[in-house]
């Protein structure tokens, strides 16, 4: 029987691998958790545009509501680029990695 971690390369890749494979879904998890906080901050800007504008108050709360837009946004796009990136790195791995190619076999 064949050894699949020979080289303490090989064993760096299968490490490496299986932080992306632990990344992975918390990314998700974070992008899932800043898109809620997105919709909400939306729903309350709808609220906002019913109520006085000459108010201190509401001008100072749709300040806020406006602020969390633009930081959501920024947030989902970091966070989609790296996952983007999480994933074709692990694709990477699967196809550069002997043992990932000889356990992906079909048997």
């Amino acid at each position: 029987m064949e050894l699949l971690f020979q080289k303490n390369e090989e064993r760096c890749r299968m490490e490496i691998y299986s932080e992306y494979l632990r990344k992975i879904p918390k990314l998700l998890l974070q992008l899932e958790a800043v898109e809620k906080m997105y919709q909400k901050a939306l729903l309350e800007d709808e609220m906002l545009q019913k109520k006085d504008h000459e108010n201190p108050s509401v001008e100072k709360y749709q300040n806020r509501i406006d602020q969390i837009q633009t930081q959501c946004l920024e947030r989902m796009e970091d966070l989609r680029q790296e996952c983007s990136l999480i994933m074709r790195l692990k694709c990477q791995l699967e196809e550069e990695s002997p043992a990932l190619r000889w356990l992906k076999q079909e048997k």
